[in-house]
């Protein structure tokens, strides 16, 4: 597995990692990576790459669900040299497009002493815009660094696992923090901090 040459482990590190930063402070907002020259593999799109690499090192370990998770793991592994685990005891979780809650049930939510101490799940979508988009999901949030509410619209991920991170969040400070990734490099937090909900758009008329 390759080695991303064109990526930069210090000045895009820093840079992707200021914009994942800016986007779990304000849940709803879009924030979008430059276009790189990295090739993942299948399964993980550059997004997911990108936020893999921002938030990857040899001290944290991450869970790879769905398939082509061998050749996954190993492209994080050389470039980040962080380390697959277990979901029990994995910081990072990705999943693919669509992907529900099959196994993860394991996954950390940290304890009322270090609710901190809780996974990431860096899920991939199709799509995510704040226009109307046809057969996306409309999600509302509020709470912590929203004003009043935000919508956004997501296509390609499963309402099953939105409905999974609810109700691991449910009893708060205790959760999971939620990055949504789009096949255009755009990433969309939501923390644990935060309440969500969503509806289906259907089909839209012109």
């Amino acid at each position: 597995m390759q080695t991303e040459l064109n990526y930069d482990t210090v000045f895009d590190a820093q840079q992707h990692f200021r914009l994942l930063l800016d986007g779990m402070s304000r849940p709803g907002k879009i924030n979008t990576f430059p276009e790189m020259d990295i090739l993942p593999p299948d399964g993980l799109n550059q997004a997911s790459a990108l936020t893999g690499f921002a938030l990857l090192n040899p001290d944290v370990t991450y869970y790879i669900a769905g398939d082509n998770s061998d050749d996954i793991a190993s492209y994080l592994l050389v470039n980040t040299a962080s380390r697959q685990a277990e979901i029990s005891i994995a910081d990072y979780v990705f999943l693919p497009e669509e992907y529900g809650p099959d196994g993860l049930q394991e996954a950390r939510t940290g304890t009322p002493v270090y609710p901190e101490d809780s996974a990431t799940f860096i899920a991939s979508a199709e799509q995510i815009t704040k226009q109307l988009s046809e057969n996306s999901l409309a999600i509302t949030l509020k709470g912590p660094g929203v004003k009043g509410e935000a919508e956004v619209f997501v296509r390609g991920i499963s309402t099953e696992l939105l409905d999974f991170v609810k109700e691991k969040n449910s009893e708060y400070p205790l959760g999971i923090d939620l990055i949504i990734t789009d096949r255009h490099n755009n990433i969309l937090c939501i923390p644990r901090s935060n309440k969500f909900t969503y509806s289906k758009t259907g089909l839209i008329n012109y």
